[in-house]
């Protein structure tokens, strides 16, 4: 069997990182899911199959779930007027197929509310599955453990895991970026403001999606690794995060490339599926520079 190359090394790297955005958009966006009365049930429901199975903890008092419309029909009405907050603390992913993954989460769950109060480590097995002319893979199984309880205040997580959402998607779009650019129209603010590091500022979808065929046409694949972001919840629905990317691609033409840069955006929260950009600053710390597919490696091991 003959050995694979660095560079073969370097594409499932960065294969698997765009992946893990991927898996992690569909976290963040369940989380949020639970974290708000006002929930939309389509939204929530298209992250899962229609014979997704739920598994409840053997020490809770609700039953398992199976099916799709089941399970949302539950969610539809369960506990109204409860808070509850997800912090996210570990993903592993672990590809079983083609199409399939095993992935496994652990979270700080807080509750407050007319039901309960409490707080406790969780673990989540899901089962994820990729449909080919989809963007993100559904859950089809989703098993939760309690690890431990906890005396720990109620921290609300909404804004967090709704701008940590649409971090992991756009990411997403852009590490394998799509042959039609349309995804990014629903990211968009009706006053986007985009400034690029060469000065120029986009104010449009059309501008935005000329940018996008741009990079797509330079850039085949990437990953990139979120450094220390800080995310300000804005009481207005303007939320921040700054971020630093550390960046690792390899272009049309098989050269490998890494880079490094610090964002600033502002997400408008609107009430649909994602944020938009309202905002978007970018300074390069580190310029995207040619190296060997061993370098690249390293900068993608640091990054982790």
């Amino acid at each position: 069997m003959t050995e694979p190359t660095p560079l073969d090394t370097l594409t499932a790297a960065l294969t698997a990182g765009s992946y893990e955005h991927r898996a992690l958009t569909v976290v963040h966006r369940w989380y949020a899911g639970y974290e708000t009365d006002n929930r939309n049930l389509d939204h929530q429901g298209e992250l899962a199959t229609e014979d997704f199975v739920l598994r409840r903890p053997p020490q809770g008092q609700l039953p398992d779930v199976q099916g799709r419309q089941a399970y949302l029909d539950g969610l539809a009405t369960a506990f109204p007027g409860q808070s509850n907050a997800h912090h996210l603390r570990s993903l592993a992913i672990q590809r079983t197929g083609p199409d399939t993954a095993q992935v496994t989460v652990t979270h700080d769950f807080e509750t407050a509310g007319p039901s309960m109060d409490g707080a406790a480590l969780l673990r989540y097995d899901l089962q994820l599955l990729q449909h080919p002319v989809e963007r993100l893979p559904r859950i089809s199984a989703l098993a939760e453990q309690i690890l431990s309880y906890q005396d720990t205040p109620f921290t609300d997580a909404l804004a967090e895991n709704r701008v940590l959402a649409f971090v992991h998607y756009w990411l997403s779009l852009l590490e394998q970026p799509a042959d039609n650019p349309e995804a990014l129209r629903e990211l968009l603010h009706p006053e986007l403001a985009m400034t690029l590091p060469d000065g120029r500022v986009l104010h449009t979808f059309d501008e935005v999606a000329a940018w996008y065929a741009q990079a797509g046409e330079l850039v085949g694949l990437s990953t990139h690794h979120l450094i220390d972001p800080v995310i300000t919840p804005g009481e207005d629905g303007d939320h921040r995060i700054t971020v630093d990317f550390a960046w690792e691609g390899i272009t049309r033409t098989g050269q490998p490339m890494t880079a490094r840069t610090r964002h600033a955006w502002t997400l408008t929260d609107t009430g649909e599926r994602y944020l938009r950009l309202k905002r978007f600053h970018v300074t390069v710390l580190e310029p995207f520079t040619p190296v060997t597919a061993e370098e690249a490696l390293a900068h993608h091991d640091a990054a982790r």
